[in-house]
């Protein structure tokens, strides 16, 4: 029985049940030993869990309380406490800021491809994609310039995009920000701990700008989900207004604020094996005759042509998982690589797709 059919009698959705995302995994249906398909980051220590295992149960018995993390973020980026709010990952920032800026009569403009959670989110919140091309090459302002209205609700900018890993500037930023005052720009930052440069300061006083970021990819608590966004007072209320109050459980904001008191050594150190990786990776695929894009990611997107599939295929079968991207216009025959940040998992890659390469058969 498929769950696309609607029933014959009970209530039945616009939303297509087929829609939801499901995560790949290897053959036979069991999570692949080396699962490089979604961009997570670092191992966190062990010693992160030990010290959740000795909280107080209140932890556990009271609702969450997110305002300490949120003071830390203000802190670590400058603002005012009130200019940040945390969220369940950035996805769920993005919800927000869809169902409160974005209505029937609203259109979002985005980059394509991007982060197909946009498409749902402003799908679900009434508002109409409008879609700049952004395969490849610099940031196209002069395309999102050329498709500003005054319908305008919501301007999305995800630097370093997903999945391609190209960036915009801090120039071209602030040009899209000025051309539309009334409009809400949207910037994911997800990936920026692995970017050249951080936008964040460089937008603090505009007041349209909102800037998503995550515990999920190089603090690695992907598990958790815990996002945040920092904006203007007054974006940053209405984001607040758009959901619920407890959003975020006690345990991932502890174990965020934990990460937070680390200190920035062991990311530096995260990113920086991350950023040997990505060299190495498209120097390798480059050399077999495929066409890696320069990424500021911690992944590479890599067309692969006729033989994306087969290749896919080939490190599923060693235990290594890629997304691919079906369905997706200019996307069909292309594989995307999380980088693993780690030598030895990085190695089994590497021979991973030796094998795989060899098993696709010729260069076309």
């Amino acid at each position: 029985m498929t769950t696309a059919t609607p029933p014959a009698s009970g209530p039945v959705s616009r939303i297509d049940p087929e829609a939801a995302y499901r995560r790949p995994t290897a053959p036979g249906g069991r999570p692949a030993p080396l699962q490089l398909d979604s961009n997570e980051g670092v191992l966190p220590p062990r010693a992160l869990l030990a010290q959740l295992a000795g909280a107080d149960p209140e932890l556990l018995r009271r609702y969450p309380e997110v305002s300490t993390l949120e003071a830390a973020l203000a802190t670590r980026l400058a603002v005012a406490p009130e200019r940040v709010i945390v969220t369940a990952g950035a996805d769920e920032a993005i919800d927000r800021a869809c169902r409160a800026f974005l209505e029937p009569a609203r259109t979002a403009l985005l980059p394509d491809p991007c982060f197909d959670m946009f498409d749902r989110c402003v799908a679900l919140a009434g508002g109409t994609l409008v879609r700049v091309p952004w395969r490849d090459g610099p940031f196209p302002l002069d395309g999102f310039l050329e498709r500003l209205e005054a319908r305008t609700g919501v301007v999305v900018v995800v630097s370093p995009n997903n999945p391609t890993g190209a960036v915009a500037t801090l120039a071209q930023v602030r040009s899209l920000a000025a051309a539309a005052p009334n409009a809400l720009l949207l910037i994911d930052h997800v990936y920026v701990e692995y970017a050249d440069e951080d936008l964040t300061p460089g937008v603090r006083d505009l007041p349209n700008v909102l800037v998503l970021r995550t515990f999920s990819k190089a603090w690695g608590l992907a598990g958790c989900r815990v996002g945040y966004a920092v904006g203007s007072p007054y974006v940053i209320g209405v984001l607040r207004a758009a959901g619920g109050p407890y959003s975020v459980a006690a345990p991932s904001i502890a174990l965020a604020l934990a990460q937070l008191e680390r200190g920035v050594e062991p990311l530096r150190t995260h990113v920086a094996r991350i950023r040997v990786e990505r060299g190495l990776l498209a120097t390798r695929l480059a050399a077999r005759g495929l066409a890696p894009q320069p990424s500021q990611a911690n992944f590479v997107l890599v067309e692969c042509g006729a033989r994306a599939q087969a290749i896919r295929t080939a490190l599923a079968g060693r235990g290594v998982v890629v997304r691919d991207f079906p369905g997706r216009p200019g996307l069909e025959t292309s594989l995307r690589i999380t980088l693993p940040g780690d030598p030895a998992d990085f190695e089994r890659l590497c021979e991973a797709l030796d094998a795989a390469l060899a098993a696709g058969g010729p260069r076309p």
